[in-house]
């Protein structure tokens, strides 16, 4: 071995810590020995990439490649901190990837003390480490099972707060030396926090319940219901599915952690990418075509895949309309996304948390409402947490999932919580009686007072045997938001200050940007201080450090905290800081150098963000978030001087707006943003901007608004196009929908056949509609036809609507054709026909994510089950439906429903509930101007008909 000191004088070794990683193929001379040695080149290869690109994915120095496998370090040539936590990220990367194919490796982890030789090339054959930690790697590679990681005890305590692990054995190697190893079960998605390490009271019947669920799906069976678990901040949800997850991996099932995040993070992707990639267990290619293949091969359709593909992959070359054609593609990314995580549970059983469901977009939303249908048919389970503000109703009424409210902890479990931690010395009992009144049975108050004793010094020791300290102070805040504060004023001002940056910067935010805010080193040595404090947690490694701050309370107190001049000045630096080279090319920038800009009082720049973040966010579905940023956009340009340039904005802006509205279920928005959209561009003469606000108030006001101004809507966008005989057929097909429901059925049949006669004479395809007009032509002619008894004439359009519905990709136009069939078909008492068309509605709603017509196909299957004899289960069908409505404001389906609902009641002998719904309802009809409706509600005498009928027959049955 060469000298430590050149001859020069110039030292080329050092002593350094790693962590050294060995990794081999399982049976590799089955694979070589009767193959051909070119097939076996390339399969070796493409074993030995895997393994290269992991651990250079998560920082290592790949020293050599020993044929059939590698050995890697950690922590050299350049120091690493967390130098063991990288190599079980790079480890559980490689053996997630190998797994899926048809071959196994093994792979040992040692970290320990070397000898590092700066002077060698990591490429030559000797090693450039020596050390008692290599040959320890190397041993526990050879005595891994089959696609596991084995570790020595060292490398499991450094990577404790990262990595799950289990102890496995104590293995003798050379010269009569023990080593307890560790076997790897997962890495996590956050660091694991203090608290963490105390029991968890109180959920112990839920838990049970819970643990249950890991039961079925740990033998290979569905998991059969899926779980929602909601209830106030605090309550301790998160420690609930973390405890549930650690279980899940210690029985060996595949855990994959979803949390959807109040505000996009800079530099993160996207939570719909998070979950895509935790799915496939590797990261998406960069390109729309790499994506849609490897979907493809992971068991999407190929329309699934490319509609998936899209969304995590929007084009810059799609148009600002393009969005409108984002609800077609929803429900096949959404199924896409249930294949994935099919294919994942029948390799494993699969455990999916779901965190935060209450901030999801429709996007996110139609996701998580779709995976608890794929439980009960693959070992899978999925588990959602809440709030209960912001939770959409058809989640907690869905068929397939369980629905848990967490309450306050008692104050029994309180005390032993405090009496664990704090432990029981004289003199502490006061405390406790106080810090539980103060706490309300919230365990995170509690926690989180006895944090600020602690901090303050009336409380002094180690964990479970406290005391008081020499000048207590007893006095806790009342309000959880001093009690929040009360932590961070005793931290000194340098770190106060850094917390209060890190606050504006955003709830989730990159390392990077906030030590370019602060500038120097102070974020890069205190950020660590604040963590083991419990005032953030390390939330990502890689590719770019992240951190979160513990509890959204937490982050919301300090922000709350920060001066509005500094604030101000804050956000426009970081909205400037997002400019920057470094920051650029990070997911996530324009929305967050939108909600910057916008704090700072940078109009220009927060329009200019705004409308492009706005805009992507469209393309990807996600409509709140899109509508959020939309505002930011308009408040910006309302708030730049007057010229031609921001009077074109302001109209193009609130159109976007409105468009971004209507999914996010906030007619109202749309309503005020269109009407402001439409009178601005009048006033500057422009008159196809006029006409596009004008189309998209009559939509709006349709469904969420007054049939009388969507009728008044409708025709003045047909005469600025010079009358029914100009207009393109997509207006007469809205404005036919409108007489419809306003009563005027000739007039409908009329505006539908001149559609129909126009769309053949039109080259520029749909302008108006995302709706293949065919299909809506014909069903809403056969609905016209039926209600004038023309029953042969409607029973042919339901077959042409049918057949042109099924022969397109939108799975919108086929939900929509067999809700409405089944209308005509319970006029027509056929309701066996009803039920299987509404049945199958709902089931491509639920598949796709396109749920706008389920209110209207709830409430037509519920009636036909009235009809066919199960009262009890028809009408629960028909209040889903209405609840559904209600939590959208879609006043018009609501009002169709709440009319099954009173023909229901009566032919189930409640009269006068029947009645009473009646009155309510008649007099909203009325109001809205909703004319068919009016004259197709029943009369009393009709419900009183209705309920005698049902009284005879209840007396037959007894005398029976």
């Amino acid at each position: 071995m060469p000298p430590i000191v050149s001859a020069g004088g110039v030292g080329h070794f050092d002593r350094r810590r790693i962590t050294v990683l060995f990794c081999d193929i399982v049976n590799s001379s089955q694979l070589v020995i009767p193959n051909d040695p070119e097939d076996v080149y390339d399969q070796l290869t493409g074993l030995i990439d895997i393994m290269n690109r992991h651990v250079r994915r998560f920082g290592g120095t790949v020293c050599q490649t020993l044929g059939d496998g590698i050995y890697a370090v950690f922590g050299a040539p350049v120091a690493q901190e967390r130098h063991a936590v990288r190599a079980c990220f790079a480890a559980d990367a490689i053996v997630r990837e190998v797994a899926r194919g048809e071959h196994a490796v093994r792979i040992g982890l040692c970290s320990g003390e070397v000898l590092w030789d700066h002077a060698r090339d990591v490429t030559q054959v000797q090693s450039p480490a020596v050390g008692a930690a290599i040959h320890v790697a190397a041993k526990l590679q050879q005595k891994a099972e089959p696609n596991s990681v084995l570790m020595a005890e060292a490398t499991a305590r450094l990577a404790h707060d990262w990595a799950d692990t289990k102890p496995v054995a104590t293995l003798t190697l050379a010269a009569g030396e023990m080593v307890e190893t560790h076997a790897l079960l997962a890495v996590r998605r956050r660091r694991r926090q203090r608290e963490e390490m105390l029991p968890m009271v109180g959920r112990d019947p839920l838990r049970a319940d819970l643990v249950q669920v890991l039961d079925a799906i740990g033998g290979g069976a569905g998991a059969g219901r899926s779980h929602l678990l909601r209830g106030e901040p605090g309550m301790g949800k998160t420690r609930l599915v973390g405890v549930l997850a650690d279980e899940a991996r210690q029985r060996g099932l595949r855990v994959v952690e979803w949390q959807i995040p109040l505000i996009h993070p800079v530099g993160a992707p996207g939570a719909l990418q998070e979950l895509v990639v935790e799915l496939l267990d590797r990261p998406l290619p960069g390109t729309q075509d790499g994506t849609q293949s490897l979907l493809q091969a992971a068991g999407a359709t190929p329309e699934e895949a490319k509609a998936l593909a899209r969304i995590l992959h929007p084009a810059p070359s799609e148009k600002a309309g393009a969005e409108q054609a984002t609800m077609a593609i929803v429900g096949l990314a959404t199924a896409a996304v249930v294949a994935l995580a099919r294919a994942t549970a029948m390799r494993r059983p699969l455990l999916v948390v779901v965190e935060d469901a209450h901030w999801a977009d429709p996007m996110l939303l139609s996701v998580i409402a779709a995976l608890p249908s794929l439980a009960p048919q693959v070992p899978m389970a999925v588990i959602i947490t809440s709030r209960d503000e912001g939770l959409p109703q058809n989640l907690m009424d869905h068929p397939c999932v369980t629905d848990h409210r967490l309450t306050p902890v008692s104050q029994q479990d309180m005390l032993l919580l405090l009496a664990i931690w704090m432990g029981d010395a004289p003199g502490l009992d006061g405390l406790k009686l106080e810090l539980m009144r103060r706490s309300h049975g919230n365990p995170f108050f509690l926690v989180e007072g006895v944090r600020v004793l602690v901090a303050n010094g009336t409380l002094t020791g180690p964990d479970g045997d406290m005391c008081l300290g020499p000048s207590p102070c007893l006095q806790l805040p009342d309000s959880v938001q001093t009690l929040l504060v009360a932590r961070t004023d005793t931290l000194d001002e340098q770190a106060r200050n850094l917390l209060r940056m890190a606050a504006v910067t955003g709830p989730t935010f990159d390392a990077g940007l906030l030590t370019a805010l602060t500038g120097g080193d102070v974020a890069a040595r205190r950020l660590p201080e604040l963590v083991e404090a419990g005032f953030l947690d390390e939330t990502r490694l890689l590719p770019r450090l992240e951190y979160s701050f513990h509890h959204a309370l937490l982050y919301e107190a300090v922000y709350a905290g920060v001066p509005r001049r500094e604030r101000k000045e804050l956000h426009g630096r970081l909205a400037t800081l997002l400019d920057e080279p470094d920051f650029v090319s990070l997911p996530g920038r324009m929305a967050a150098q939108a909600r910057h800009a916008s704090g700072g009082g940078l109009w220009a720049l927060a329009v200019r963000a705004g409308s492009d973040a706005g805009l992507d966010a469209l393309k990807r579905s996600q409509a709140t978030e899109a509508l959020a940023l939309f505002g930011i956009a308009v408040d910006a340009n309302d708030n730049l001087p007057a010229s031609e340039m921001t009077a074109s904005s302001a109209i193009d802006l609130r159109l976007a707006l409105a468009r971004a509205a209507m999914p996010a279920g906030q007619g109202d928005r749309a309503v005020t943003e269109l009407d402001k959209a439409v009178t601005l561009a009048r006033r500057v003469g422009d008159q196809e901007r006029a006409l596009a606000g004008l189309a998209q108030q009559v939509n709006v006001e349709w469904v969420f608004g007054h049939m009388d101004r969507a009728v008044e809507l409708a025709d003045m966008a047909l005469d600025h196009c010079g009358g029914v005989d100009r207009a393109h057929p997509d207006l007469l097909i809205i404005a036919a929908g409108c007489r419809f429901d306003h009563g005027n059925l000739d007039r409908a049949l009329d505006l539908l056949e001149l559609a129909e006669r126009g769309r053949f004479q039109q080259v520029d395809g749909p302008r108006y509609l995302t709706l293949d007009a065919p299909t809506l032509i014909a069903s809403r002619r056969a609905r016209c036809l039926s209600l004038m008894d023309r029953h042969a004439e409607a029973d042919a359009l339901v077959a042409r609507a049918f057949r042109r519905a099924d022969s397109t990709t939108h799975p919108f136009n086929r939900i929509y054709a067999r809700s409405d069939a089944a209308e005509i078909q319970i006029r027509q008492g056929r309701f066996g026909e009803a039920l299987a068309n509404c049945s199958e509605s709902l089931a491509l709603s639920r598949s796709t994510g396109s749920t706008l017509m389920d209110t209207m196909s709830l409430s037509r299957r519920g009636f036909a089950l009235v009809n066919m004899g199960r009262g009890t289960e028809g009408l629960t069908e028909i209040e889903r439906g209405i609840r559904m409505a209600m939590g959208r404001g879609a006043c018009l389906h609501g009002s169709w429903a709440r009319r099954y609902r009173v023909v229901a009641l009566a032919m189930l002998g409640r009269l006068d509930e029947a009645l009473g719904e009646l009155r309510d309802l008649g007099a909203i009809v009325r109001d809205r101007g909703y004319g068919l409706l009016d004259v197709l509600l029943p009369q009393p005498s009709d419900l009183a008909a209705l309920d005698e009928g049902f009284r005879q027959t209840s007396r037959l049955i007894r005398l029976q």
